[in-house]
């Protein structure tokens, strides 16, 4: 194995991750890459998640080359897998496809999957939006009162509508959503955030119920 140096071109333009859940900042070489970074930072089945990991060698016509997958995730379960992401548009190369075919294969050799994730999968919206929005509200802040208070107050109805924190906090509808999103990306309150982007007529609920 051997580690691939990172460095800006005038086709790959890095960009800087900075991850909650990594406690450390990843350097990435496209926005597609740095898009589906925050699709990893939020997903629970995800313990950790490494940009450009060791890469490996494969044979490819009777030649040795270099490959270094774009990350490599470990779930909370133990097991790992790398990923390779791609725009759509570039996938139905023959020569990529039987590339990836052998990169695969050694992969698997060494425990591990090779998955091809493509912009279909990453930027899907409002979710990409919203997981945007939550990593703006990350940090490492201890909770304060009006949290505190949001908790409470899901805990005790199961559900509830952002807009409807209003009736019973002393708190502006902004400081609320704000409030909101920061539990969000914590994990401590939860809300589907696959249909619309997220606002105070957002429901949410806690698993502490």
């Amino acid at each position: 194995m051997y580690e691939k140096k990172i460095k800006n071109s005038p086709i790959n333009h890095n960009h800087k991750f900075a991850s909650q859940k990594n406690k450390s900042t990843c350097l990435v070489q496209s926005s597609l890459e740095f898009d589906a970074c925050f699709h990893f930072e939020f997903s629970p089945s995800i313990a950790a998640f490494e940009a450009q990991p060791l890469g490996y060698e494969y044979e490819f016509d009777n030649r040795i080359c270099r490959y270094t997958p774009d990350f490599l995730l470990t779930h909370t379960d133990g097991t790992q897998k790398f990923i390779e992401v791609k725009p759509q548009s570039k996938i139905a190369d023959e020569d990529f496809r039987a590339r990836f075919i052998e990169k695969q294969t050694i992969a698997k050799q060494d425990g591990r999957d090779l998955i091809l994730v493509t912009d279909k999968q990453i930027r899907v919206y409002p979710t990409l939006n919203n997981l945007k929005l939550l990593h703006r509200y990350s940090g490492f802040q201890s909770l304060t009162e009006l949290q505190a208070s949001v908790l409470e107050l899901v805990k005790q109805y199961g559900s509830i509508k952002v807009g409807q924190l209003v009736s019973f906090l002393k708190a502006t509808a902004g400081e609320l959503l704000a409030t909101v999103l920061r539990l969000l990306s914590l994990g401590q309150l939860f809300a589907d955030l696959t249909t619309n982007e997220i606002s105070i007529e957002t429901a949410i609920w806690s698993n502490n119920v």
